[in-house]
Formats: C-alpha cells, sequence, structure tokens
C-alpha cells in the first residue's frame, strides 16, 4: 500500500511538471514546434499500467489545474478526463491490451474523442477555436510523444507490475 502512494505521490508531482512545463519562458525566440500534450500522454499511460490503482481525484486536480494556468474552459477537461478514465477502466476489465501498437491506437481514439469533444463545445459556446496548423502539430506530437512517456513511466515506476505479471 505504501508503494502506491508513493506512485501517486510520483506521478502528482511529474503532473505539475508537465503542466508547468509548456508555460515556462524557456527562451526569448518564437515557438516553431508546437508543445505535445504531454499531461494528456502521462495520464493515459497512468491509466493503462495501472488502471486499479490510478486516482481519479489526482486526474481531476491535474487537469483542473491545467485549465487554470492554460486558460482553457474551467471543468471541461477534467470532465472529459474523467469520462475517459472511466471508460478505459471498463474497457480493461473486458478487453487486454498487451500489444504495444493496440495502446498508440487507444491512445490515438482517446485523443481524437477528447478533441472531437471540445470542438463541438466551441462551435455551442461560440468560442475561439484553434489554427488548424496549430492543432494538427500539437496531435502528431503528442502521438510521437505517448510511447516515450509510457516507456519511460513503464520502465521508471511500474517495472516491479511487469516483473509479477511475467512470474505467472
Amino acid at each position: 500500500m505504501n508503494v502506491i502512494k508513493y506512485k501517486k505521490t510520483i506521478l502528482f508531482f511529474t503532473g505539475i511538471f508537465l503542466i508547468i512545463l509548456p508555460i515556462s519562458p524557456i527562451s526569448n525566440q518564437p515557438v516553431i514546434i508546437e508543445k505535445p500534450d504531454f499531461l494528456l500522454c502521462l495520464i493515459f499511460s497512468w491509466l493503462i499500467l495501472d488502471p486499479k490503482n490510478s486516482s481519479l481525484s489526482i486526474l481531476i486536480i491535474l487537469t483542473f489545474f491545467a485549465d487554470i494556468l492554460w486558460y482553457r474552459p474551467l471543468g471541461l477537461w477534467p470532465l472529459l478526463i474523467l469520462l475517459g478514465s472511466l471508460s478505459i477502466k471498463y474497457l480493461l476489465t473486458k478487453v487486454s491490451i498487451d500489444g504495444f501498437f493496440l495502446k498508440v491506437i487507444y491512445f490515438i481514439l482517446f485523443l481524437v474523442t477528447i478533441e472531437t469533444f471540445i470542438f463541438i463545445t466551441s462551435l455551442i459556446g461560440l468560442t475561439e477555436e484553434l489554427d488548424f496548423n496549430i492543432w494538427i502539430n500539437r496531435f502528431v506530437f503528442s502521438i510521437l510523444s505517448f510511447p516515450i512517456i509510457f516507456y519511460l513511466l513503464e520502465i521508471l515506476l511500474f517495472r516491479d507490475k511487469k516483473k509479477s505479471i511475467s512470474k505467472f
């Protein structure tokens, strides 16, 4: 039980770091490449690697904090992440996700679903949308960064779980 709290604390502070990273002033030069959504990659990786012990309250706190700092509509992302995480937990009880490419495909579906709901909400609320080039760059770079974050999370935090599964 102590190990689970330790992992949740690490993931919480990693999430805070990934929220602050895109808005930190690293240089005074204009940004050429749109930053991927590392927080969404972390959340999805955590849900896939440890669905039973992933804390919904931590996910909601992280996404609400991201809404505040990233000037997004308050509560929209926490709601979508809550619905997405519950559907992922339900999906993992019914279907086994063993292949790496299957995890990437599910991440793409997760990302497309969330972006579609945000697009529909922005149409209903008559709010300004992102430029398509910025959106597509962020989408592609998020998909490309997911395997890296997943692999790092699996190696650094969940290697003991992988070893215990391989014993059986």
